[in-house]
């Protein structure tokens, strides 16, 4: 198994650092969409954020570029996740960088804890729109409204 190339201060401060959305990114939302948002922090940090938007599941997920280690992860949908404790993490929840999870894993490649939302200013709503405009906030996303989603119409049905 390897060593990790960051550890969990630098994690924490990849997740705090001010970042910028870098394209305007218009995007209706249909039963099967996905996508990347490029963003760009101080000191040429890149960050890629992926989506993931379908009607069984519905995904957010921020990556540092460098080494390409998830940084924050939400799930929102029924699956579970289980941690190197045992314990299982069900619904809607939010994976997080973590050196200790890595090491008890001993897997060599799962790098976050998962937990259960809510978890700090992020809900447990299920509502991907909120869901995404509380995690921009939350890893420190300056200009959101660069990011526009709209759901297809029929979704609601």
């Amino acid at each position: 198994m390897g060593e990790l190339l960051i550890n969990d201060d630098e994690a924490k401060r990849l997740i705090n650092l001010i970042k910028s959305v870098v394209d305007k990114h218009n995007k209706v939302l249909d039963e099967n969409s996905q996508g990347e948002v490029r963003l760009i922090g101080s000191g040429n940090n890149s960050f890629i954020l992926n989506y993931r938007y379908t009607q069984r599941s519905k995904v957010i997920h921020l990556r540092e570029a460098k080494y390409n280690y998830t940084l924050l992860r939400i799930n929102l949908n029924n699956n579970f996740h289980k941690n190197s404790d045992g314990s299982k993490i069900f619904g809607n929840r939010i994976n997080i960088f973590s050196e200790e999870e890595y090491h008890a894993k001993g897997d060599g490649r799962t790098h976050y804890k998962c937990h259960s939302l809510p978890f700090s200013n992020i809900s447990n709503s299920g509502d991907f729109i909120n869901t995404f405009e509380e995690f921009l906030e939350y890893s420190k996303v300056q200009n959101p409204s660069k990011v526009n989603f709209v759901i297809q119409g029929s979704l609601f049905d």
